[in-house]
C-alpha cells in the first residue's frame, strides 16, 4: 500500500453501525479517504504498526475483550503484536474502534466523532 501522509486512512469495518458512522465523519474532513476495510483488504502489517506506534499502543489494547470469541478463545493467552493482527486479520469483529491516521496524527475512534481531532 502506498502511503500519502495527505490522505485520511481509516481502518474499519464495514460490519459495524460505529465504523460506519466514523466514515461518515471522516468526508467531513476530507475527500482524500484511503478506506481500509478489514473485511475486504488485507491491511499491512507496516500501517498496523505504524497506526499502533502513533497511537503508543500495543494491538492487545485496540481488541475488544467483550466478544464472545475473544472470552472463549483468546483469554489469557500472550500473543505477540503478529498474532495479534492476524487475530484481527481473521476476526474482524474484534477490533474495537476504527483507527485513522491523517497527516501525522492517529487516533482510535471510540466515538464516531473522535476521527474529528484530526482536522485539529
Amino acid at each position: 500500500m502506498h502511503y500519502d501522509k495527505n490522505d485520511l486512512i481509516l481502518l474499519y469495518n464495514n460490519d459495524n453501525e460505529k465504523d460506519r458512522k466514523t466514515l461518515a465523519y471522516a468526508h467531513t474532513i476530507t475527500r482524500q479517504i484511503n478506506k481500509q476495510e478489514v473485511n475486504s483488504v488485507r491491511v499491512s502489517d507496516t500501517l498496523f504498526g505504524l497506526m499502533l506506534d502513533q497511537l503508543a499502543m500495543d494491538a492487545k489494547s485496540i481488541v475488544n475483550k467483550a466478544d464472545p470469541f475473544y472470552q472463549q478463545n483468546i483469554k489469557g493467552h500472550d500473543l505477540s503484536a503478529e498474532d495479534w493482527h492476524a487475530v484481527i486479520r481473521k476476526r474482524p469483529s474484534l477490533l474495537r474502534a476504527p483507527m485513522a491516521m491523517y497527516r501525522g496524527k492517529t487516533v482510535l475512534c471510540n466515538t464516531p466523532t473522535d476521527i474529528l481531532k484530526l482536522a485539529t
